[in-house]
């Protein structure tokens, strides 16, 4: 039985693992909360994904990941990284890419990720291949507030009209529809590239715009998980 962990930005997930059968995922708020599952069981690996602390600092905080496999740029996976500044690659997307390989080996997938920031990453040829970043929901509501002096702070949501009523409502739809039109976009356009490419959608806002794309979407929210423990079973 192997344990998958993703330290993300916002929250702590872990999810046991046998083989490729995921058995039981953990909503984690807190590191001691980590510690105390590691204690807990016996694991035959546990692979570490981590965008909040390093390697070192998750070493002196958490007690039980001294055998962990931390994933990094340098680790063995089973794809091949194209990309021009690969230190710099969130380690979270590249878990994600490996996921992605992992449910479709032979196939060319989009992996979007609608959380704090909004990831599209493509893996083509076995190959990462580089993706596009911009503003999540949350970030884009905090904007139009802090850098104007009267807009509130919204928060969005999905929608069916277009037109706001309220200068709330205006906010939210804006965004909302935003995201939506960009989404659209750029999946359109990657599938004039590639017509039997698969779109995997995960991260915490993804079950708002999963029956609004006009393309066939599959909902995968453990992707990342799903990738560490593709990683584990790599270097097994």
């Amino acid at each position: 039985m192997n344990l998958a962990i993703d330290i993300g930005n916002t929250s702590i997930k872990a999810a046991t693992f046998l083989n490729d059968e995921l058995l039981e995922l953990h909503r984690l708020d807190e590191l001691y909360e980590l510690e105390s599952l590691i204690e807990r069981n016996t694991y035959d690996a546990i692979s570490v994904c981590s965008v909040r602390q390093s390697r070192q600092q998750l070493l002196a905080q958490v007690s039980g990941l001294e055998q962990a496999f931390f994933l990094s740029i340098d680790s063995a996976i089973p794809i091949e990284v194209s990309y021009d500044t690969p230190d710099t690659l969130g380690m979270d997307r590249l878990a994600a890419a490996i996921g992605a390989h992992v449910l479709y080996p032979n196939k060319s997938v989009l992996i979007i990720d609608l959380g704090t920031c909004i990831t599209y990453d493509l893996v083509h040829q076995a190959t990462f291949q580089g993706g596009l970043i911009s503003p999540g929901m949350n970030m884009r509501c905090r904007a139009m507030h802090e850098f104007t002096a009267n807009l509130p702070l919204v928060k969005a949501s999905a929608s069916a009209e277009l037109i706001g009523k309220s200068t709330v409502e205006s906010m939210s739809k804006g965004v909302f529809f935003g995201v939506l039109g960009e989404l659209e976009h750029h999946v359109s356009q990657l599938l004039l590239k590639i017509p039997d490419l698969k779109v995997i959608m995960t991260g915490g806002d993804a079950h708002l715009f999963e029956s609004k794309i006009k393309s066939d979407i599959f909902v995968a929210p453990q992707i990342v998980l799903v990738g560490m423990n593709g990683v584990s079973r790599y270097n097994a």
